[in-house]
C-alpha cells in the first residue's frame, strides 16, 4: 500500500513538472509574439549560434583569389652549378602580375592576402640550354593553391659563362680650376662576370662614374658602375652573376701651382765649352710646369731646377732632355723631362785694325778725284776667328760717290758685312773728305 502511494506521489509531481514547463513555453512564446524587441534578439541568437558552427566546422570552405602577386626566382645556384647553364632575360616582367586561386576554410577566409601567399619560379628542374616552358609554384599559409595564372613562363637559356672585366674609372662633373684630380685606388679593379654565354661576351667595358664636382679634398665613394657593349650600350646586370655590385673609389684632390724652371746657365749647363767658345744662351720647354703638392710646399717654392748638362768640349749648339729635379713630397708634375736648347758660340773679341784702305765707287763720268783719305782706323767686334782673321788677312772699307759732283764731300763707309755677319766695324771717323774736280 505504501509503495502505490509514493509511486502515485512520483507521478503527480511529474505532472507538475511538465505543466509548469509548457506553461513557461506558452508564457516566452506569448512574449515573443508580442515583444518585437525580443524577436530580434532570437535572430541574434540564431546568427551566432549558425556562426559558431560555421567557424568551427572546418569542411566548410570558400574559394579566393589574390592578383597582382609578384614572383620570386629561386634554383639559380642549382642551375649554374649543377648544370653549368643561366638564364638570357630578365622575368621579372612577366612575374610581376600574377594570380592566384586559394581554396581556404570559411574561419580562414579573410586571413589569406597577398602577404601570405608566395609565388615562385623554380630554375632547379631547368637541364638543357633552349627555350622551353618553366612551371610556376605557389604557395600559402592558409588552405591550398588551386589555380596559378599563368602557371607557367617561357624562358631561354644559354650555356654558362665566365669574363674578367677591367674597371675604367672616369670622373665627371665640373672640375675646380685650381685642383688636380687623381684614381689614386679602385676596389675591386677588375670584375668577375658570370652569367649567359651571349651576354657576356658581349662586354667589352666596365665604368664607374665618379663625380668631383666641388670637391677640393681626398675623398672616398662607393658608386654603381655599368657594363658596355662595343658600340657603348649598356647592358642590363639582373641576370648576371657578378663578383661585386659597386665600386670604391678614393680620389686624390689637391692644389696646383705654375712654376718656371730656371734658365741660369749655372742651374743649366756644366762644364767648358772648346777653347775659344762659350755658352752664348740657354731656352727650356717647356718653360714652365704645373705642380701638385701640399698648398704650404707649394707657396715655398719660386722656381723648378733641372740636372745639369754638360757641356765639357763642345764647340757646336745642340738640343737634348733633361730630368726636371721633384721632390718625393710633390704628388704629380705635369712633366718629367723637358727640352733644353744649349746655343755655343765662338768667344766674342775685340780689337783696333790700323791702316785699313778706302775704295771709292760710282764716281761720276769727267769727274776725278783731287783729294781723299786712303786710310782709316776700324774697331773690330765678333767671333774669335773672324778677327784673327780679319787682322792677318786686311779687309777694305768702301766709299760710294753716287751722284756727288765737282767739289768737296762727307763720304760714309761701308764694310764687308755680307762676308762677315757677325762682325762690327766700327771705324774710328764715321765719314771720310774727298774733293772732286772736273
Amino acid at each position: 500500500m505504501k509503495n502505490k502511494l509514493r509511486q502515485l506521489i512520483a507521478r503527480l509531481e511529474q505532472v507538475r513538472f511538465f505543466g509548469a514547463i509548457a506553461k513557461g513555453v506558452r508564457t516566452c512564446w506569448t512574449r515573443l509574439f508580442h515583444h518585437f524587441g525580443l524577436k530580434l534578439l532570437s535572430l541574434l541568437i540564431a546568427i551566432l549560434l549558425w556562426n559558431f558552427v560555421i567557424t568551427t566546422n572546418s569542411s566548410i570552405t570558400r574559394t579566393k583569389t589574390i592578383t597582382d602577386l609578384t614572383g620570386y626566382i629561386s634554383g639559380q645556384s642549382v642551375l649554374s652549378a649543377s648544370y653549368g647553364l643561366a638564364l638570357l632575360d630578365d622575368p621579372a616582367e612577366m612575374l610581376s602580375d600574377i594570380s592566384v586561386l586559394v581554396e581556404v576554410s570559411q574561419s580562414e577566409f579573410a586571413r589569406v592576402s597577398s602577404d601570405n601567399v608566395q609565388v615562385t619560379l623554380d630554375l632547379s628542374s631547368v637541364r638543357r640550354a633552349g627555350t622551353q616552358e618553366v612551371a610556376l609554384k605557389a604557395a600559402t599559409s592558409y588552405g591550398r593553391v588551386v589555380q596559378i595564372m599563368p602557371d607557367s613562363l617561357t624562358l631561354t637559356f644559354e650555356t654558362l659563362d665566365s669574363r674578367v672585366i677591367p674597371v675604367n674609372v672616369q670622373m665627371v662633373g665640373a672640375a675646380e680650376g685650381d685642383r688636380w684630380y687623381n684614381v689614386n685606388r679602385s676596389n675591386p679593379s677588375a670584375l668577375t662576370i658570370k652569367g649567359a654565354a651571349s651576354v657576356v661576351q658581349s662586354i667589352v667595358s666596365a665604368y664607374v662614374y665618379i663625380d668631383i664636382t666641388s670637391a677640393r679634398t681626398p675623398f672616398t665613394v662607393a658608386e654603381r658602375y655599368v657594363l658596355l657593349d662595343s658600340e657603348g650600350n649598356e647592358i642590363p646586370q639582373t641576370m648576371l652573376d657578378r663578383s661585386s655590385s659597386s665600386i670604391s673609389v678614393s680620389m686624390d684632390v689637391y692644389p696646383t701651382k705654375e712654376i718656371p724652371i730656371s734658365t741660369e746657365l749655372a742651374n743649366v749647363v756644366t762644364g767648358q765649352p772648346a777653347e775659344g767658345y762659350v755658352v752664348e744662351s740657354v731656352s727650356i720647354q717647356p718653360n714652365m710646369l704645373t705642380v701638385v703638392a701640399e698648398q704650404e710646399l707649394l707657396d715655398s717654392i719660386t722656381e723648378l731646377h733641372i740636372d745639369p748638362i754638360s757641356v765639357d768640349g763642345l764647340s757646336q749648339s745642340f738640343a737634348a732632355r733633361a730630368k726636371v729635379s721633384t721632390l718625393s713630397s710633390f704628388k704629380s708634375i705635369s712633366a718629367e723631362e723637358v727640352y733644353v736648347n744649349v746655343a755655343i758660340a765662338e768667344e766674342t773679341v775685340s780689337a783696333w785694325v790700323d791702316g785699313v784702305g778706302v775704295t771709292y765707287v760710282n764716281k761720276g763720268e769727267g769727274l776725278s778725284i783731287r783729294e781723299a783719305d786712303s786710310k782709316i782706323r776700324v774697331y773690330i767686334t765678333g767671333p774669335k776667328s773672324d778677327i784673327e782673321h780679319l787682322q792677318e788677312a786686311g779687309f777694305m772699307a768702301t766709299a760710294d760717290l753716287s751722284g756727288l759732283r765737282e767739289g768737296v764731300h762727307s763720304v760714309g763707309l761701308s764694310f764687308p758685312v755680307s762676308t762677315y755677319p757677325d762682325v762690327t766695324f766700327t771705324p774710328e771717323q764715321s765719314e771720310v773728305q774727298i774733293e772732286l774736280a772736273q
